[in-house]
């Protein structure tokens, strides 16, 4: 599993764009180890370099293990959805499938599939 990463990146660093009135921005993304070539942060997955930044636009550096969810959360647990899995749960939705086994496959919730599916208009959302 990969731990999350988050960087605060100088106001002045990239595009103008990236930074509103001087204020730091913070991005997040997922990696497994990090380390220094030259003057590059380079963040590896799999022994891959996945991003790379100069180290002189990094005004601070977090690393959270298992940032995602609580242990025995489903491995896609707060993860948005794709286009290709909304199809797949429309097919799937319509198809005589449980919600445990949609769960199962998309690796996510109940309620969490159950929830994508009313979004979609494919079910309605129980009354209260």
């Amino acid at each position: 599993m990969s731990n999350q990463i988050e960087l605060e990146l100088a106001a002045n660093s990239g595009p103008a764009w990236l930074a509103v009135d001087g204020v730091p921005v913070t991005v997040s993304f997922p990696a497994e180890a990090v380390r220094f070539e030259g003057e590059q942060l380079c963040f590896l997955t799999n022994g891959s370099v996945v991003r790379t930044v100069p180290r002189s636009e990094v005004a601070a550096l977090s690393w959270r293990a298992g940032a995602r969810g609580r242990p025995g959360d489903p491995k896609n647990a707060g993860l948005s959805w794709t286009d290709e899995e909304r199809d797949q749960l429309t097919a799937e939705v319509h198809g005589e499938l449980s919600w445990a086994e949609i769960a199962r496959r998309h690796e996510r919730s109940g309620a969490a599939v159950r929830l994508e599916a009313q979004k979609l208009g494919l079910v309605e959302a129980p009354v209260r």
